[in-house]
């Protein structure tokens, strides 16, 4: 069927029909016990599911990140047998963290919260989002499994080294799967009056995100299979196996890394204008700076293959995106402050989260532009090759300095989805998360993920190998330390996010459709809390991007205007 730019606006609500999205639509037919979870069609349970599992997934990464740094820095030279486990711990630690965390719980977030904020009963083949996370399950469970049999990366096992790559094109598979779900909801589900510019700044950058990821993961999905070509027919000794550590390098680079921060940028601008008081008012020009910023952040991926011919970071389009990528964050922020200058500033910590993962994500894309100086500088000696003296210039690309920059990328988003959980939570469980706990796990990972690229840049500036090479024996423990202590510090303030949302979820106050804590200025707020079947009494129908600020939400087949208490 076709997908319309927006639906029909209609001044006589009593006599407009309900609307009818061009997609299917999935039901929220009541189900109970076990058959309501795994035969579900409700967004809201496949959005739950996907937060929580990726939430215990960054854990878990974050957790194995820490030994992985213990190892690479080589405090009391340890070894298993041996064997060198470092290339393994370290890219479980990096598998889980992208693609068994950060990446699930914002596609969760998009689950639950896109059909809501757009006016939609239910997502856009719920039953496909629904055997994506099975999916996704199953892979995970597998990866695992892989791992722990020696598999992996510098694995010694060859069933086990193919059974890792076979589970990590699984689960990203099925990341996309999920994301064409969320992406084909924003296009054909929106509610009468919703243009795709009027779509709020969290849709718009799941919607980013999305299409970004639907481009970006198949080509690392390619890698993967053609790594499982070379180690199942022998092309690749399985000795040799330390060279898979590669294949996932291109997405987590700088700029292709940034994708995962896309979504914490629009999730920003709609948690500081309901915090601020005043809505973003520069929702066109905000919209355009998220869309260039996912555009930039498909740089790295150019050179792909890394684990067959390495990282080009001379390559062109790499060097675009880093050097692009700070304008659009940098708009970002500034449109966004203008609504806390205009408005009331309130610390709660879903404003805290926003704030400060902005912060983190601008310093990221400022620090990594020294990555472009070798690029450069080599451009320059095509130029001039008189007048440049390459051996006095920084070098700082293939050192652990793109792990600082990694760092702050993940901190950033750990922070702004921290920040979000709290803005949503009455929302999504229908229960508010402890504040103290909340300003407590945002400090930790905020200041873990600072101090851990700290640590890092130093190495790099130090001239240490990437990883998963060790450190040098003489590399000063006291800096090794720092890297150690921001790690940790960082999962910790993971950890005790997660403890607030079990806590929350299982034995907090519940709101049920009472008043929500704050005045949201969403569609999402115009439903009970958590919403109701269908997610709204009848279809909504808008005039502006945040309807419930501006006063104008009308509902089709009703002949009064007005809102649900939130």
């Amino acid at each position: 069927m076709a997908l319309t730019e927006t639906r029909p606006e209609t001044d006589d609500v009593s006599a407009a029909p309900a609307s009818a999205p061009s997609v299917d639509i999935g039901g929220d037919a009541p189900a109970s016990g076990l058959e309501s979870v795994l035969g579900t069609g409700d967004h809201k349970i496949i959005g739950r599911l996907f937060i929580g599992g990726g939430l215990i997934g960054l854990i878990g990464g974050l957790v194995v990140g820490i030994v992985g740094v213990f190892m690479s820095y080589n405090f009391d030279g340890l070894a298993a047998d041996g064997v060198d486990r470092l290339p393994q711990v370290w890219s479980l630690g990096r598998d889980l963290v992208l693609f068994g965390g950060l990446a699930p719980i914002l596609i969760g977030l998009a689950i639950y919260m896109v059909p809501l904020q757009i006016g939609a009963s239910g997502l856009a083949y719920a039953r496909g989002a629904a055997a994506a996370l099975w999916t996704w399950f199953i892979g995970l469970d597998l990866l695992v499994l892989a791992y722990i049999f020696n598999g992996g990366p510098g694995g010694g096992r060859r069933d086990f080294v193919v059974l890792w790559a076979a589970a990590l094109a699984m689960m990203a598979g099925a990341l996309v799967w999920s994301m064409a779900c969320v992406a084909t909801t924003v296009v054909g589900a929106r509610t009468q009056g919703m243009s795709l510019e009027r779509v709020p700044l969290s849709t718009w950058g799941f919607f980013v995100f999305s299409v970004v990821g639907m481009l970006t993961l198949p080509i690392t999905m390619g890698e993967l299979l053609i790594s499982f070509l070379r180690i199942r027919y022998f092309h690749l000794q399985i000795s040799e196996s330390v060279q898979l550590t590669a294949v996932a390098d291109g997405i987590n680079l700088a700029p292709s890394i940034y994708w995962l921060a896309i979504p914490v940028l629009g999730m920003a601008g709609d948690i500081v204008g309901v915090h601020a008081e005043r809505p973003v008012s520069a929702h066109r020009p905000v919209m355009i700076a998220i869309g260039l910023f996912g555009v930039l952040t498909f740089g790295a991926d150019v050179v792909g293959l890394a684990s067959l011919r390495g990282v080009d970071f001379n390559n062109g389009f790499l060097a675009i995106g880093l050097a692009g990528a700070v304008l659009p964050v940098l708009g970002v922020l500034a449109l966004t402050g203008e609504s806390i200058r205009l408005g009331t500033l309130k610390l709660r910590a879903p404003m805290v989260g926003a704030l400060l993962s902005g912060v983190l994500l601008l310093a990221a894309t400022v620090i990594a532009l020294l990555g472009l100086v070798e690029p450069v500088m080599r451009f320059l000696d095509g130029l001039f090759p008189d007048a440049i003296d390459l051996n006095n210039s920084l070098v700082l690309n293939g050192t652990r300095f793109h792990e600082g920059i990694r760092a702050l990328v993940v901190g950033a988003v750990v922070v702004g989805v921290i920040g979000a959980l709290h803005h949503w939570s009455v929302k999504l469980w229908g229960r508010r998360m402890t504040e103290s706990l909340g300003f407590l796990s945002i400090a930790a990972s905020a200041g873990g993920a600072a101090v851990l690229a700290l640590g890092e840049i130093a190495a790099g500036f130090d001239d240490q190998l990437w990883l998963p090479a060790r450190a040098a024996d003489d590399y000063p423990a006291a800096l090794a330390t720092v890297s150690l202590v921001g790690a940790a510090v960082l999962a910790g303030g993971a950890a005790v996010a997660g403890a607030n949302l079990a806590m929350s979820y299982l034995g907090g106050r519940y709101s049920g459709s009472s008043p929500t804590p704050w005045t949201g200025t969403t569609l999402e707020w115009a439903t009970s809390s958590p919403p109701q079947p269908g997610n709204f009494k009848a279809a909504p129908i808008v005039r502006s991007a945040t309807p419930l600020a501006d006063g104008d939400v009308q509902y089709a087949g009703m002949a009064d205007a007005g809102t649900e208490e939130g």
